[in-house]
């Protein structure tokens, strides 16, 4: 059963999914939510309480704080767009088991290794900008 949460907790929540990365500080999480650092603190102990944040000791600004890491993730359909399993014509006897099931389908296969072959190929390509960006930033004088 999904957990109710209240709007400052909601809000809460998306802004941690924005940084879902690395996690927020509580100071700059309350800073954000224009609370006070005691309802800020709250909150912050709310979702931990409800499984949705972990609240991890650090040591920032000369204080001993908590950084706060979402543990639920924004969910999306990016990752199957373009799968051939959408409009499929073999769709009714594919499963386990089947005719043809995901484990043998060539269609699929097909489009993952190009999907991956297309992804590697963009993050090599904004790994050697990221190298050129640097370089002309040392070579600065």
């Amino acid at each position: 059963m999904p957990q109710k949460l209240s709007k400052l907790e909601e809000k809460a929540i998306a802004l941690l999914l924005k940084y879902q990365d690395k996690g927020l500080l509580q100071s700059e999480l309350w800073h954000k939510l224009g609370v006070t650092s005691r309802e800020g603190s709250r909150i912050a102990i709310r979702l931990e309480k409800k499984g949705m944040v972990k609240r991890v000791k650090e040591f920032a600004r000369d204080r001993w704080t908590r950084r706060l890491v979402p543990l639920i993730r924004r969910v999306t359909i990016e990752p199957i767009k373009g799968a051939p399993c959408l409009a499929c014509e073999q769709e009714h006897v594919c499963g386990e088991g089947g005719v043809i099931s995901p484990k043998n389908c060539p269609k699929l296969e097909r489009w993952v290794i190009e999907s991956f072959t297309v992804k590697g190929e963009a993050q090599a390509r904004m790994a050697q900008a990221e190298n050129i960006r640097e370089q002309s930033v040392e070579a600065q004088p």
